[in-house]
């Protein structure tokens, strides 16, 4: 048996990083403790789970990129009200990088980086 079990950010002030998840999208910590000596917080993120992490002792990362890219390239949150949530994540420091026409369907998404330079879709989806 498989099942999905997270997503996995990394960032230099995982604390800072959870409150602006709790803040702009409603997610709710799980729990917090230490991967390989550095400080993790779990997250519920719409019914996914987040770990934000922070650099263990004498780690040295370079930087993400919230650009388009080979590899992971982002994760997506739905919601029924595009331009409010769009304007609170601006109000909180994320930055828009792509806010495509509407789809023949009718659905509307908008790029944002949001810290840690994680690419986030945020996607109004069609009318059913």
């Amino acid at each position: 048996m498989l099942k999905f079990n997270h997503v996995h950010i990394k960032g230099p002030d995982p604390k800072k990083t959870a409150q602006w998840y709790i803040d702009v999208f409603g997610a709710r910590t799980i729990e917090e403790f230490l991967i390989r000596g550095a400080p993790t917080i779990a997250m519920d993120l719409c019914g996914v789970r987040i770990n934000i992490t922070g650099l263990a002792p004498g780690q040295k990362l370079p930087s993400g990129s919230a650009k388009p890219h080979l590899g992971l390239e982002h994760i997506c949150v739905e919601t029924d009200d595009l331009e409010p949530l769009v304007a609170k994540l601006k109000a909180r420091g994320a930055e828009v990088l792509d806010a495509p026409p509407p789809a023949a369907s009718g659905a509307q998404a908008v790029f944002i980086r949001a810290p840690d330079n994680v690419r986030i879709e945020v996607l109004k989806p069609a009318r059913r």
